[in-house]
């Protein structure tokens, strides 16, 4: 505990920034990259993908199942409780047990920033949030003279003996553009420290991207975008079944338009559609008592429309959006006997969602050191089952359900900033509700791994809500810079599953089932501190600590809140020369919740190493780089780790990228 503590007082005390430099928080932004999307030059780790970056914000967390496709979390809420879009784009998971998030959907290579949104502070076309959103935004050339570009990119992590490979290219001129790219990971099963391996955590994933862009008359454009991505043969060793085939087909056209009316500068319209398929599969997995085919697919069309404007000390948007999105999964079980008869079961019964949305927002600059944000929105959702027979099935356990109803859902929230020389200061308040998720209000017996329960849905939950207060107080004068900030959130209504003792499991095994309720209340307290100093104009010492804590309304612990974590890293420069060192670990995990199926997870501390150097011989100019993840092979899981699945041992990995 000694050499923990000594740990934190050091981060405390010694000022520096997370592992990844180019990857930072301006507001309510993670900016990856420029308009020409990620800059590997500035990433320790070039082929690092998105969740890999976007754990560097001290805002968001990863939930892992496995080596792929972590969930992300906000403010210490998870997919319920958050938005994630991709350019404004409203996209779902297709599993019943999260195994596909929004994120998992795209490469970095096909990223230029993604906007944060922490709280109700949202992007506009975020909805029915809590705990924020996440808005990924493509990286599209843009109507320039670049001309034409290409390059390439390849990666190799020896932890799973993991291949990357990628390439890109573009043209563009002042009336047109096009960028198109592929990337491919294959990954083996990885080992823990001490070269232990975990069985069923391999994957490959394929993606490829085009976005297009033409210049129809002045100041009019027309866009067009278009993602596939496909994952195969991905395991989960925190879950009882691997993955098939996730597969994702992402489109949209859009019209934009350039001083529309007075008083506005932009008017942006797309219309979009997506389509994801998620096929679940336990044939590879041994000693199966009884094999299950469980397929699941979300489909998702849409629309939104944007004006942006300016008058004065005032910026302000309007957005309105609209979506309709189908979910559906089943489970088929065969029993072991040839004689006998498989059984069938909608987990989600064609569930159908249609909402439609109103955004405003306005940033009025005060003074030159003052300012106020003041957003709100307001939504009408319809959602309930389709499908005749998931409607009877779960009608058995709620008689007087109604097959459609009818919802009202939003949020407000305004944002004081006081900024004087040095100092910088900002508070908020924001109020909102959301409407229970596909799983919460129509669920039926999903199994959760985690608690080992059964779960199944309540129509008849009533809408969550939540107050949320902010703070943030900074210093920023070089060489010096840092930065503390609190997030409280008090809820009603929390929903949540408990037991019913009165219902029997249905999957083997199984301790019994929960059932979503409303609990009266519950809170959710974060918190950070960050600090950077340049110790010369060549060294760069960056650290960040956070501490998050929450409870339901009998002081119980709710689950997946983070213990104090902190990471440190000293970056040198000079020239087209890099190197890193860092540490990032986790105090002792004490606030878990045995309820709902956490126990401790001890504490841990790992090091990390990266180098690299550019290059340019005549026209191609190459940038490599390399480095040593878990540097000391420690073996270790933290809260986030599904089934306390331990993390990944010593990884060497090498990197290289040529542009032409």
């Amino acid at each position: 505990m000694k050499h923990i503590t000594g740990i934190m007082l050091l981060v405390v005390c010694l000022p520096l920034k997370a592992q990844w430099q180019d990857t930072t928080i301006l507001l309510q932004e993670i900016v990856i990259s420029a308009k020409t999307g990620l800059d590997r030059n500035r990433q320790a780790k070039p082929s690092a993908t998105v969740e890999e970056y976007l754990q560097t914000s001290e805002r968001v967390g990863m939930i892992k199942r496995g080596a792929y496709a972590w969930e992300p979390s906000i403010n210490s809420m998870t997919t319920e409780r958050l938005s994630v879009t991709i350019d404004g784009m409203k996209i779902f998971h297709a599993c019943t047990d999260r195994m596909d998030p929004v994120t998992s959907y795209v490469e970095t290579s096909n990223l230029s920033k993604v906007s944060l949104g922490s709280g109700f502070e949202a992007n506009p076309n975020a909805t029915n949030h809590i705990g924020g959103s996440l808005d990924l935004r493509l990286n599209k050339t843009g109507f320039c003279a670049d001309g034409l570009d290409a390059g390439l990119h390849s990666g190799f992590e020896s932890n799973g003996s993991q291949q990357i490979y990628g390439a890109d290219v573009s043209y563009a001129n002042p009336q047109f553009y096009v960028n198109s790219g592929m990337a491919h990971r294959h990954s083996g099963n990885y080992s823990a420290g001490g070269n232990r391996k975990i069985a069923f955590s391999q994957f490959t994933k394929n993606n490829v991207f085009t976005n297009i862009g033409y210049v129809v008359a002045n100041g009019k454009a027309m866009e067009g975008t278009l993602i596939y991505d496909r994952a195969s043969n991905v395991g989960y060793p925190a879950l009882a079944m691997d993955v098939a085939v996730a597969e994702g087909l992402i489109s949209s056209l859009s019209y934009t338009v350039e001083k529309p009316f007075p008083l506005f500068y932009k008017w942006e319209n797309r219309i979009y559609y997506n389509n994801i398929v998620h096929i679940m599969d336990d044939t590879g997995r041994p000693d199966v008592v009884m094999h299950m085919d469980m397929p699941g697919k979300s489909r998702t069309g849409g629309m939104y429309s944007t004006l942006n404007g300016r008058s004065g000390k005032h910026r302000y948007s309007f957005n309105w959006d609209a979506y309709y999105n189908q979910s559906y999964a089943e489970m088929t079980m065969y029993p072991g006997e040839r004689n006998e008869t498989p059984m069938f079961m909608l987990t989600w019964g064609d569930i159908r969602t249609l909402n439609s949305g109103l955004f405003a927002v306005d940033d009025w600059q005060i003074t030159d050191n003052q300012s106020v944000r003041l957003s709100a929105k307001g939504s009408f959702q319809r959602d309930g089952l389709q499908s005749d027979f998931g409607w009877n099935t779960l009608q058995i356990y709620y008689p007087d359900m109604k097959r459609y109803g009818n919802r009202f859902t939003g949020n407000v929230s305004g944002r004081y900033s006081f900024r004087q020389n040095a100092l910088e200061s900002t508070v908020g308040i924001g109020y909102g509700n959301r409407a229970p998720s596909v799983s919460e209000a129509y669920g039926f017996y999903l199994f959760n791994t985690f608690d080992t329960y059964d779960y199944l849905g309540n129509p008849h939950l009533k809408q969550e809500a939540a107050w949320e207060t902010a703070l943030s107080l900074g210093w920023k004068k070089f060489p010096f810079e840092a930065k503390a900030e609190a997030s409280y959130f008090y809820f009603t209504d929390y929903i949540i599953g408990r037991p019913d003792a009165g219902l029997s499991h249905m999957t083997p095994g199984a301790s019994g089932v929960k059932v979503y309720r409303n609990l009266p209340h519950a809170t959710i307290l974060n918190t950070s501190l960050l600090i950077k100093y340049w110790l010369s104009e060549l060294f760069l010492w960056n650290s960040k600590i956070t501490f998050a804590r929450g409870q339901d309304d009998r002081k119980n612990n709710l689950p997946l809140i983070a213990p104090l974590n902190y990471d440190a890293a000293l970056t040198y420069r000079n020239g087209k020369f890099f190197a890193e060192a860092g540490f990032t670990g986790a105090a002792r995990q004490t606030h878990f919740s045995p309820e709902y199926g956490e126990d401790e997870t001890a504490a841990y501390c790992i090091v990390n190493l990266s180098v690299g150097h550019g290059f340019k011989i005549n026209k191609l100019i190459l940038n490599l780089k390399s480095g040593i993840e878990n540097l000391l092979d420690a073996y270790y899981s933290t809260y986030a780790d599904w089934l306390n699945i331990p993390r990944r041992g010593r990884n060497v990995f090498v990197n290289l990228e040529i542009k032409i």
